[in-house]
């Protein structure tokens, strides 16, 4: 019930009044679920209603989106590290305002940089919400504030992306843990393309938390109801669509990994 509440309490603080008082559930209308996840977790959630099933409903991501259907967050210290994913889609645009940067360096940024990149005057930038590969959403911002996604990307000159290779060849090997084999890639990726701007991949920083549900098990209604009693069930197998879905993303994700190995494999080679 506590776990309940303090749920309730975020969700008014995220939406208007109004519509969190439409949308919020009573207690009365919650049901406990125990959901069983592909890392081994076992963990406890609520729907609204007993028909809901967990496996079948979407539920949020670490900046309140929404992952797919049966997919859940569950934090491991040992998850793996963020990769790129390719966006897909081009959502809704916000505008975002910042003050001046201060005259010092921020973010262990040497000076001579920071004089370059400093904002020395109010500004703003557009921002735009993208759907990866992977199913997720994040955002990007844009290369200013009159950029729209049908203007696509914008690119260096040839005579500038080949002196950039230069640059980046001559500093990873001359410092070989500048950056990991994960940024590497990128950043070939990206100079192969001519340096597009805005990106067409990103991070996603969502992948490395997110589990499939494979089983769930009822608990119960949140607030007992005596004319109710609940039958003890057993673990129920996950539906044919969700394992369809979690199928295309492995195999999706396993394509992804054998164009990486191939490409290591041809630097290796030269």
């Amino acid at each position: 019930m506590r776990e309940f509440e303090a749920a309730n309490v975020e969700l008014r603080e995220r939406l208007p009044p109004v519509v969190a008082m439409l949308i919020a559930p009573k207690a009365e209308q919650c049901y406990r679920w125990r959901v069983q996840l592909d890392c081994g977790c076992v963990n406890e959630v609520m729907t609204r209603g007993k028909e809901c099933l967990p496996g079948e409903r979407q539920w949020r991501g670490p900046e309140h989106e929404w992952l797919q259907k049966g997919q859940m967050l569950c934090i491991h210290d040992d998850a793996p590290p963020a990769l790129h994913q390719k966006i897909v889609e081009w959502g809704e645009r916000r505008e975002c305002t910042f003050p001046a940067d201060p005259v010092e360096p921020r973010h262990g940024v040497d000076r001579q940089t920071w004089a370059l990149i400093r904002h020395d005057e109010p500004h703003a930038s557009a921002f735009w919400k993208v759907t990866l590969t992977c199913g997720h959403v994040t955002d990007v911002i844009a290369p200013d504030l009159e950029w729209k996604p049908d203007d696509g990307a914008r690119r260096c000159s040839a005579k500038r992306v080949a002196e950039m290779t230069k640059e980046f060849e001559e500093f990873w090997a001359s410092n070989s843990t500048g950056q990991d084999d994960r940024e590497r890639d990128h950043m070939r990726r990206m100079l192969s393309q001519g340096w597009p701007s805005p990106e067409p991949e990103c991070l996603c920083y969502t992948c490395p938390y997110v589990r499939w549900i494979v089983a769930y098990q009822r608990v119960g209604w949140l607030t007992p109801r005596a004319a109710e009693p609940e039958q003890q069930q057993t673990l129920k197998p996950p539906t044919l669509a969700s394992l369809k879905r979690r199928l295309r993303q492995a195999e999706a994700e396993a394509e992804r990994l054998r164009r990486q190995l191939t490409q290591s494999q041809r630097v290796d080679g030269l």
